[in-house]
């Protein structure tokens, strides 16, 4: 419930920044960040990441991370092979 919690409030700063397609994925303590291809321009900004990076750490992410793949949806259900 809490992890829950601390996705929809990370989720809302990135949509209270302009952001329209965002999701969040919470690996342990490290806030993943998944926007539209076409915003990487806009969230490596060094003004809207320093921005993100400062909320998401106040919600109790340890770390901030953009997912370089972009949004896609079930990106949590893939397995990884090595």
């Amino acid at each position: 419930k809490e992890k829950l919690s601390m996705v929809e409030r990370a989720e809302n700063v990135l949509f209270s920044l302009g952001f329209r397609q965002v999701r969040v994925r919470v690996h342990g303590t490290i806030a993943r960040i998944e926007v539209e291809r076409t915003a990487f321009d806009r969230i490596a900004d060094p003004e809207i990441s320093d921005e993100i990076h400062r909320r998401l750490y106040a919600l109790g992410f340890s770390y901030v991370t953009m997912d370089l793949a972009g949004y896609r949806t079930g990106s949590m259900n893939r397995s990884v092979s090595f």
